[in-house]
């Protein structure tokens, strides 16, 4: 199990380095020893900064990354012009790609969009790349995720970890089991869950908890001095102590997993 740790490519607000220059988080990391293991980027913050170069810094930096289109970042009242974003996406993807990026997210818009115009859209992306994760949601209905563990054979397919949102907790082994029977690796989007990562083997996840505990001034369930995280030089300590411990979660569902997804 991989565990690809989220929100990297977002910059620090307003730390800098003592000379007065802006602190770029994962530069900041770098310099002080980390060395990646795997990442998960957001298209929709890349294409935001209107650079590819933070983002292919981190891609340069990692042993793997993904990178998730950034759909549903859009859903909360916006107007988006689907087919443009989707165009713009598939131009970043010809450029982005090189060996280590494992894969790219479709646009699963169904409840915005309809399921058959996600297809359509799927269909733009794999136009350009053999690296598009079909994400399965309940209202494609199962006949759909068998359909598509099928027709990804070999490949990544995705479902989401939310809780109780398009699969129960006592599900997971289930979907996992079928997938597998079709040669699928399963990446389970936004799962944390560490009562669920101790008995289910995904062979992906994600996890953006570790940017979390830091934007609320946490190092694990430790809470930072007050003048610890006021202080402008040293405010993305947290940052890069919680990515830190969360490289141990990595680590260790990695070693404990590795044999059962043969990596």
């Amino acid at each position: 199990m991989k565990i690809f740790l989220s929100a990297l490519e977002s910059v620090v607000g307003g730390t800098l380095y003592p000379d007065g220059s802006k602190l770029v988080l994962p530069v900041y990391m770098v310099e002080k020893g980390i060395k990646f293991k795997w990442n998960l980027l957001s298209y929709y913050y890349i294409q935001q900064k209107k650079s590819l170069t933070l983002a292919e810094f981190i891609r340069d930096n990692s042993k793997e990354v993904m990178i998730d289109s950034g759909a549903h970042s859009f859903q909360k009242g916006k107007k988006v012009d689907w087919d443009k974003y989707t165009d713009e996406y598939a131009e970043f993807i010809k450029k982005f790609d090189r060996p280590n990026v494992a894969g790219y997210f479709e646009m699963d818009v169904d409840n915005v969009l309809g399921y058959q115009k996600v297809l359509e859209l799927r269909k733009k992306l794999e136009a350009v790349s053999n690296k598009i994760i079909p994400v399965w949601h309940k209202n494609r209905g199962i006949d759909e995720f068998k359909k598509m563990c099928h027709d990804y054979s070999g490949k990544i397919v995705a479902i989401t970890g939310f809780k109780n949102e398009d699969i129960t907790d006592e599900q997971y082994l289930m979907f996992l089991k079928y997938a597998k029977s079709c040669n699928c690796k399963v990446h389970c989007l936004g799962m944390t869950r560490k009562a669920i990562l101790d008995k289910v083997p995904f062979d992906y996840v994600d996890s953006s908890s570790w940017k979390q505990h830091s934007v609320f001034g946490n190092v694990g369930k430790r809470k930072v001095t007050k003048g610890f995280s006021s202080n402008r030089y040293t405010r993305a300590e947290p940052f890069l102590l919680n990515y830190k411990l969360a490289m141990q979660d990595q680590e260790y569902y990695y070693k404990k997993w590795r044999k059962v997804c043969r990596d």
